[in-house]
């Protein structure tokens, strides 16, 4: 692309087709106030503060719209646009309420910084100011709007970056204000994601946890990764006196491949650190009750029960590569996990390119067209959807998705979203493949061909949903989408569904629980009735639970003892984006790497070196249409991870159990329903939608009961494609 170059206060800058003013003097280190304005943000020209002078228009204009042009000479700081600039400012801060004093935005609003550095000295004005007595209180996000200047950054972020149009203006003139459509934000749809708080200029969008708790100069403010899904977002955690007061994303500044971009479990999760199911101290059983007991006591016991016995090995996949380096270490490679499912996506992958790895998600955009395989991806990893309905309006990318339920935030702004039935799969990719290569082909459906035809000679990339980990046919999903990605040379991302998975499945030979048959079962950061849904925990002589919170499995335990969380954890992860850091922003009493390494060695099942078996052709479809129901069960967005369950700030909009069904699926005369499988029956209500194909039954699970795990006995790590009945 070639560039040219312009003027702007008598330096000399370098400019390129379609930039701003705004974008040239950015990179230039050349200040114009903005408050509309937003990276993240297509150009408004609300506020009119960004106002320039340029050499020979009769007007001044706005930076932030203003398309920079060969030889231009802008200037920023005539006395034309001082006065232009700092009567704006007045007209604003005349009808703002001056609450710095008691404003959570105080020392970080820029209205505050561009009112002292461009606006009036004092104002003009002796006429009473107008009040916006209007305050909207959600559980999570409050609007004041006696403190909103009408930028409408919210309402752009809201509608156009996230898909989610819950904010508004109401009203007109100087009686305007922001508001959700509904009146209430849970009733607008909102999936409490933050993003509008970390683009509002003011204090009018505000935190309600944060609200009132502390200053922004006062807080020691700490870059790590979350750990709550497998994105693995860059965040910001403040604390004050080694207490976490926030998490911030930076939407705009922050440098990491989430861009800023949180979900409500990286937003408002942490207050899961001082959950009141957190342990606190180490527990052993004596007699039928758990007492409480030193950390000493706790590890000498621990050595005794280790010591010359055969461990049956269940980590979590949201573990730092140090902790699981120190597990193999002591316990060998063979072990039970949650990544189960995933490491049948990586085999998938790996058997047409011949290595356990998937490109990371930024080779995405290179592509022209981005293909998505798969379901429910803004349920598990929201911010991966995010950026890929992001990669579709900022970058201009095509995208395409085949998968079977509705996916709204894609759905919205993909060039094409093919519906199949989950039995189709595997069969329409495959046509898809035929036809991307071979002109005279054709599959009997219309759609399928258009969308082949539409493929040829594009750039692609391919990204595989982390769903595709619980469902039945997931290794040949993946393997199928590897050989079309393989035959164009297009990169593939397989999205983890918790943020260490990839280097569980490198570092471990993975093993169902019921293949395990040790003497101890040693339980990493596991909650077996939401890791291991549908499976039993193996009979062992001692059962061992190292965890941070209080789970269901803890009476069958012989010895508890507590570890760490991702917020208090130093180490590396493996997530979407490849190895990504943790730095602890508040520490713990309990190291899992120490405990650990204090203990003895104990007997180590030697097991051969991971085999990637190469093949070169597609998947095989495994799967027939029933002659019943399929059931597939899914995490809601508040509950995957558990997040609800242990975090107040996400339990306070949490979406419960949901059972949805097509409404030709559903009975007639009741508002009730038993769903059988071969492993058991739950009954509960139901509501129709359209958005759930026939054939299908969708329950949306807020935590991972007894029953919902009976549901799915003998599928592990499926969580769909389980044949099923209806009861009225």
């Amino acid at each position: 692309m070639e560039s040219f170059k312009i003027v702007i206060d008598g330096k000399e800058c370098e400019a390129f087709p379609g930039e701003t003013v705004l974008e040239v003097a950015e990179r230039n280190g050349i200040l114009i106030p903005v408050f509309c304005y937003h990276k993240e943000l297509r150009p408004e020209g609300a506020c009119r503060v960004c106002l320039v002078e340029v050499e020979g228009a009769p007007r001044l204009a706005t930076a932030c719209t203003l398309k920079a042009m060969p030889d231009m000479v802008v200037k920023t700081n005539t006395e034309r646009v001082k006065r232009a600039r700092a009567g704006v400012i007045e007209l604003i801060l005349n009808n703002h309420t001056l609450e710095c004093p008691i404003c959570d935005k105080s020392g970080e609003c820029e209205l505050q910084m561009t009112g002292f550095r461009f606006g009036p000295k004092k104002s003009r004005y002796r006429e009473p100011r107008r009040e916006k007595d209007v305050v909207i209180q959600g559980p999570l996000i409050e609007i004041d709007n006696d403190r909103c200047i009408l930028c409408r950054r919210c309402i752009r972020m809201c509608g156009e970056n996230m898909g989610n149009r819950v904010l508004g203006i109401l009203k007109r003139g100087y009686k305007a204000y922001i508001s959700p459509f509904n009146g209430d934000f849970i009733e607008s749809g909102c999936e409490h994601c933050g993003s509008c708080v970390d683009v509002c200029p003011v204090g009018s969008l505000l935190d309600r946890a944060f609200k009132y708790k502390d200053r922004p100069w006062r807080m020691e403010k700490t870059w790590t990764t979350c750990t709550l899904c497998g994105t693995g977002c860059r965040l910001e955690v403040d604390t004050y006196h080694g207490r976490i007061k926030r998490v911030v994303g930076r939407i705009g500044v922050n440098s990491g491949h989430n861009r800023g971009y949180l979900c409500i479990r990286g937003k408002w999760g942490w207050d899961s650190v001082y959950s009141d199911r957190r342990l606190s101290e180490p527990l052993v059983k004596e007699g039928e009750e758990l007492k409480k007991v030193s950390l000493e006591e706790a590890l000498k016991r621990l050595g005794e029960i280790v010591r010359g016995r055969k461990v049956n090995l269940f980590v979590g996949s949201s573990l730092t590569n140090e902790e699981l380096q120190a597990l193999k270490g002591r316990f060998g490679d063979v072990a039970a996990s949650d990544a189960y499912g995933y490491g049948a996506l990586l085999r998938g992958v790996a058997s047409v390119r011949g290595s356990l790895k998937t490109d990371p998600f930024t080779s995405l955009y290179d592509a022209d067209v981005i293909f998505v395989v798969g379901d429910f991806i803004n349920r598990l990893t929201p911010v991966v959807a995010t950026l890929l309905r992001l990669a579709v309006i900022q970058r201009g990318k095509r995208l395409v998705r085949v998968g079977t339920f509705d996916e709204p935030k894609l759905d919205s702004v993909a060039f094409k979203s093919l519906k199949v039935d989950q039995w189709e799969l595997i069969d329409t990719l495959k046509h898809l493949i035929v036809g991307t290569f071979d002109t005279s082909f054709t599959s009997g459906n219309r759609e399928v061909d258009t969308l082949a035809k539409s493929l040829r000679g594009k750039k692609l990339g391919f990204l595989i949903s982390p769903f595709l980990a619980f469902s039945p046919e997931g290794y040949e999903v993946a393997k199928t989408v590897a050989f079309l990605a393989d035959r164009l040379g297009a990169p593939v991302v397989a999205v983890p569904p918790k943020v260490n998975a990839k280097s569980v499945v490198k570092l471990f030979k993975l093993k169902k629980p019921s293949e395990l048959n040790g003497s101890v079962n040693l339980l990493v950061d596991v909650d077996f009735l939401r890791d291991f849904p549908g499976e039993e925990l193996p009979k062992a002589d001692y059962t061992v639970i190292l965890t941070p919170y209080y789970t269901h499995e803890l009476p069958q335990a012989d010895l508890v003892i507590p570890i760490e969380v991702g917020l208090e954890k130093s180490g590396t992860v493996e997530g979407v984006q490849g190895s990504l850091k943790l730095e602890p922003a508040v520490t713990s009493d309990y190291s899992l790497i120490e405990i650990v390494n204090s203990l003895p060695a104990t007997t180590v099942e030697s097991v051969e070196p991971q085999r990637v078996e190469l093949s070169k052709e597609p998947g095989i479809s495994r799967l027939s249409k029933p002659k019943g129901l399929y059931l597939t069960v899914v995490s809601t967005r508040t509950g995957w991870n558990s997040v609800s369950y242990y975090s107040s700030n996400v339990a306070s909009v949490a979406e419960g159990d949901r059972l949805l069904l097509n409404p030709k699926d559903a009975p007639e005369g009741s508002s009730l329903v038993t769903v059988k499988t071969e492993g058991g029956r739950l009954t509960l209500p139901f509501e129709t939608s359209e958005a759930v194909p026939e054939g299908h039954v969708l329950l949306l699970v807020e935590n991972v009961t007894r029953d919902i795990s009976n549901l799915i006995r003998g599928a592990f790590p499926a969580t769909s494609g389980i044949p099923c009945e209806l009861e009225a």
